[in-house]
């Protein structure tokens, strides 16, 4: 059953000041053809590649309104199938409470995205995100596995 919801895919989304910014990291990505970790918004300073399940048809919805939905990324990344992710390690997240973090095992706390939709005056809540992550300093990928992806 195909549902709209529903994708195989995982975007990599770059981020920056601007959209020129976003586009020459973007750029970088390719040339070098590997995804660098990042640590940020990542309890306990894992170092982790990040995806956004999220079908590309939703994001642009987002994108489009992405001042007024606080969304940091620009419609500039690199799409891999969720097969080559999980072959290299990839696992979704596990949204939860802040308390379950210490719950988790070593092992998982890497995936742990803080979620509290009763948190006032602003609820924290990126589930819609579909966040997958590989804890890993760098993800090293062929043209072949990739497919770049452009706001148009």
């Amino acid at each position: 059953m195909i549902r709209p919801d529903l994708t195989n895919r995982l975007i990599h989304l770059t981020k920056g000041d601007s959209d020129r910014d976003a586009l020459n990291t973007l750029l970088s990505i390719v040339t070098q053809r590997r995804l660098l970790g990042g640590t940020g918004l990542i309890r306990g300073r894992y170092q982790c590649v990040c995806f956004c399940e999220t079908p590309i048809s939703h994001l642009a919805m987002v994108l489009a309104n992405r001042t007024e939905a606080g969304f940091k990324y620009r419609p500039f990344g690199v799409m891999f199938s969720k097969e080559f992710v999980y072959q290299n390690g990839g696992r979704h997240v596990i949204y939860g409470e802040d308390a379950q973090f210490d719950q988790l095992p070593d092992a998982m706390k890497y995936r742990h995205v803080r979620y509290d939709p009763l948190r006032t005056p602003t609820p924290v809540d990126v589930t819609w995100e579909r966040e997958w992550r590989i804890l890993t300093p760098c993800l090293n990928f062929s043209p072949e596995a990739a497919t770049i992806v452009f706001p148009n």
